[in-house]
């Protein structure tokens, strides 16, 4: 019986030795996977930073290549399609986001209360939106106005000019006349535009 308990004894350590051997093994398999990790991640990070550092050049002008503008290009789409996301949820809430800082401040804020920034309200950029399209109305109405002008000149000064060639040769025929007054009409209009 002394022989059962020896050998059930030395199995024992033999199994607890390989154990502690796989474990250690296994031990050491996952602090190098860690690092793995930690370099796969330092890896990602650098090469955002680069992305960042082109998209922020190419936000400010510079010239990027075709394929790379094409991904900016998306970048600024997808920034601009969750800014709307984020307004809309910010007015849902009664908030509106601070364009300096980003951060969500009620909307009857005029100062952003995190960086100081100004924070214009909707109303004030609806009545200078009205302002903007009010001012452009007017310069349409008056460039319009000046190439009515300009063309009853041109067929003053044409109806002038074909009078005397009426009495001179009654074959003059009025719709050239009026043909040139147009032409000269559409031709003030275009330098004008």
């Amino acid at each position: 019986m002394a022989n059962f308990w020896d050998d059930l004894g030395n199995t024992l350590t033999r199994k607890a030795k390989g154990l502690s051997s796989r474990a250690e093994n296994l031990y050491e398999i996952q602090k190098i996977r860690n690092k793995l990790s930690a370099q796969e991640r330092m890896t990602e990070k650098l090469m955002m930073d680069i992305g960042k550092l082109i998209y922020t050049r190419y936000e400010h002008g510079e010239a990027v290549d075709g394929e790379v503008g094409a991904i900016c290009e998306e970048i600024s789409q997808h920034m601009l399609e969750a800014d709307h996301f984020r307004d809309a949820i910010a007015a849902s809430k009664g908030e509106k986001f601070c364009p300096a800082c980003h951060k969500a401040v009620m909307r009857e804020a005029s100062f952003c209360p995190y960086c100081g920034a100004a924070c214009p309200t909707a109303e004030l950029e609806e009545k200078a939106t009205d302002v903007i399209e009010q001012a452009e109305e007017e310069l349409k109405d008056a460039a319009e106005a000046e190439v009515t002008e300009a063309e009853e000149v041109t067929e003053t000064v044409k109806t002038e000019e074909a009078a005397p060639e009426a009495e001179v040769s009654e074959e003059t025929d009025t719709q050239e006349v009026v043909e040139e007054a147009e032409e000269t009409a559409t031709e003030s209009e275009e330098k004008t535009e």
